[in-house]
This record gives structure tokens, C-alpha cells and sequence, in this order.
């Protein structure tokens, strides 16, 4: 797979489908692109750009204070001039989601649509009400050990997302998470840089200027970003469209894969 390097780190791309070209952009940090493969599905309307952010999976590793919003979308928006895109649309999972709507505030000119996935317009991993809810959904003494403990190295990060996983779906099926997670490289350090970038980030009051067409996409029963977040981004961005699946976790391209695609492609069709 191909890697290209962008203001002195390898960035590591994938290209699949043709279509409207998009750059799909993992959520954590500190895991990578290949945990959103099931996007695939959308080869027939969609060019995916698949990458691993700075620091994260299989790009390079430069120092970690590298990582900042301003250098994440100067490297998107470098790839996409690399991969020769006038524009491209932007999707952005979870804390991906977060980079995708800076790049929408800082390069306004370059994004054609913008497509949220399960995430918000600020932080709220590890809050009190993020935890509520895990508790309401059934926290388990090894899932609030492995909250509470810090995070020590990669193989740890890893135990995390594995010991978590079950609060993160709807319908948890131990094997369908491990074809989504098995190929990820977790990355300890990225993962607190990316905490810590985030610790006190809001777009809410930004959300106006955002001018491109707009998908939002919450699952019902998600504990990390409820539909409740995505509510927000709807209120805020002007002429955007909000899908929830009622019965999907935090993850809906995996627990309702054709339904999903389906309302993509629905909006994809009306939008361009």
C-alpha cells in the first residue's frame, strides 16, 4: 500500500472505489483506518481515500506534540492535493469526527460534502455521563478496572478497546468485532495526545459557518455519542440530514450495514 510523505512524516493511504472522492478519516487516536473497512460497501459512489493519521497505525511517528488540529488537516489537506483533488468530501467516525469538522472550518474551499459518523461537536470520552451511560448498559467490574487503570503501552490500549468492545454495539458478536478490530495497531501515546488535543475542544459555536452539504449519523444506542450529540451538529449546521439507527451501537456501518448504505448512497444521489 502506498504512503507519501507530508510535511516530513509517511502518511500511509489506501484507495478504493470510484466516485466522489472522499478522505475517511479514523477515529481514536491511537487506532487506524482499518477498523472502517466495512465502508467498502460504497465502492460504487464513492472514491474512499483510506489513511492513517500522524502517529496513528501505519503512518510515521514524529514527536507527538505534532499532533495538534492545525497539522492533521494541513496533512488531509495535503494528501488530497497529493491524490490531485480540486475537492473532496470528508468523513470523519467518532474522533475522527472532530478533525473532519476542522477541516470543514479551516479549508472550507476544498470540502465538497461533509458526512458525520458518530461523534460530536466537542469531547466527552471518560465523562461522568459517558460513564452513566456505560453503567446503565451493563459495565462489568473488568470494564471499570481496565477505565480506571492507566494506560501503560500499546498491548494495553488494546486490552482496553477488547474488554470495552460490548458497550460499544447494540448486538455485541464477539466475532464480527474481531474481523472489524484485528488488524489495528494500537498506539498508546496517540491515543493520550489525542485526549489531551481534544480536553476542552468545541466547535458548537462554529457549527454556522459550515456551508457544505452535511450527513449526520448517530446510532440509537450509542453510549459514547448519543443521538443527543448529533442533535447538536443537526441544530447547528444549516440544511444538514440526520439518520439515527435505532439499533446500532457506536458502530451502524457493521450492525446495520445495508441500512447504512442505503441512506448513504440516498443522500449521496441527492447531493451531487
Amino acid at each position: 500500500m502506498p504512503s507519501v510523505e507530508i510535511h516530513g512524516t509517511p502518511i500511509f493511504y489506501r484507495e478504493h472505489g470510484r466516485g466522489l472522492p472522499c478522505l475517511v478519516m479514523h477515529g481514536g487516536l491511537g487506532l487506524d483506518h482499518t477498523y472502517l473497512s466495512a465502508l467498502d460497501a460504497l465502492d460504487d459512489m464513492l472514491h474512499l481515500v483510506y489513511y492513517d493519521h500522524r502517529g496513528n497505525g501505519r503512518s510515521g511517528r514524529p514527536p507527538l506534540d505534532t499532533i495538534t488540529f492545525e497539522q492533521l488537516c494541513a496533512d488531509a489537506d495535503a494528501l488530497r492535493a497529493h491524490l490531485g483533488f480540486e475537492r473532496v468530501a470528508v468523513l470523519g467516525h467518532s474522533g475522527g469526527g472532530f478533525i473532519a469538522l476542522e477541516f470543514a472550518l479551516r479549508y472550507p474551499q476544498r470540502l465538497s460534502h461533509l458526512l458525520l459518523v458518530t461523534t460530536a461537536p466537542r469531547l466527552e470520552f471518560g465523562s461522568p455521563a459517558m460513564l452513566a451511560r456505560m453503567e446503565r448498559k451493563g459495565m462489568t467490574p473488568a470494564m471499570r478496572a481496565v477505565v480506571e487503570k492507566p494506560l501503560e503501552d500499546d498491548t494495553a490500549l488494546e486490552h482496553f478497546f477488547r474488554t470495552m468492545a460490548p458497550l460499544y454495539y447494540h448486538t455485541y458478536d464477539a466475532a464480527v468485532v474481531e474481523r472489524q478490530i484485528r488488524d489495528i495497531i494500537f498506539d498508546a501515546g496517540a491515543f493520550k495526545r489525542g485526549l489531551a488535543l481534544a480536553a476542552g475542544w468545541k466547535a458548537t459555536l462554529r457549527l454556522g459557518e459550515i456551508r457544505a452539504p452535511t450527513l449526520i449519523i448517530a446510532g440509537g444506542d450509542d453510549v459514547i455519542y448519543p443521538p443527543a450529540d448529533a442533535e447538536v451538529l443537526h441544530r447547528g449546521i444549516a440544511g444538514s440530514e440526520l439518520v439515527v439507527f435505532e439499533r446500532s451501537g457506536h458502530h451502524p456501518y457493521v450492525e446495520e450495514p445495508e441500512a447504512f448504505v442505503n441512506a448513504l448512497r440516498g443522500w449521496i444521489r441527492r447531493h451531487c
